[in-house]
């Protein structure tokens, strides 16, 4: 564990757990299989987060993976400004679960301890558009500067802005969308998987919640 991961208190660690999905021994044959190939791709992490509770569902459990597989890998999105929108979403969506999980890493692709505590979640400080503008993006700003690569800067902020829009206000103003299309390149197709990523862990952050899981 890095000095930074060390610095980082997660909260869900000793969260009871409603469900966790099914046993193992009593799965059918469906989702003994869909179990195993989730531990497949996930070697590191194996059957946590959502996962346990979706395998109740097959037919849920089956296009989860997969929705979550190419969210999270095959955009075109770096890891870092992936993290990031999930960072918002768990904030938003008070899934602490989702927030701790992914906290390292947020880290190990190069997001600080003090962006990452600067983003308004929990009781202190209402997630809020106007929270992020004031707290976390003179951080981040600095964080860019600090490394030297303004190319990060052109492209960690307006995606920052676009999700905390996007998730306190459920859309965004036209401003917005033109702004932050123009400032990622011109392409539509960036804002769907902006979106998608958004959509996706919202989604996994109320089975976290529902469900009690721990991180």
């Amino acid at each position: 564990m890095s000095y930074q991961e060390s610095a980082y208190i997660p909260t869900s660690t000793t969260f009871q757990s409603r469900y966790n999905g099914p046993c193992p021994e009593n799965m059918t044959e469906e989702q003994k299989y869909l179990r195993q190939t989730i531990l497949d791709s996930r070697p590191r992490t194996g059957l946590s987060g959502p996962f346990g509770p979706w395998l109740a569902v097959p037919s849920i459990a089956r296009p989860s993976q997969e929705l979550g597989k190419i969210v999270r890998y095959e955009t075109s999105l770096s890891m870092r400004e992936s993290e990031l929108i999930i960072l918002l979403t768990g904030a938003k969506f008070k899934s602490e679960a989702e927030f701790d999980i992914h906290v390292g890493e947020a880290m190990r692709a190069g997001i600080g301890i003090d962006v990452i505590n600067s983003i308004p979640r929990g009781d202190d400080v209402e997630f809020s558009l106007e929270n992020v503008k004031k707290h976390m993006i003179p951080l981040l700003e600095k964080e860019i500067t600090s490394v030297g690569k303004g190319d990060l800067q052109h492209r960690d902020v307006p995606i920052v802005l676009f999700v905390a829009e996007l998730l306190e206000t459920n859309t965004v103003s036209d401003e917005t969308y033109s702004t932050t299309k123009q400032l990622l390149g011109g392409d539509d197709s960036v804002l769907v998987e902006i979106t998608a990523i958004v959509g996706y862990y919202a989604y996994v952050a109320y089975t976290l919640n529902v469900f009690r899981i721990a991180s």
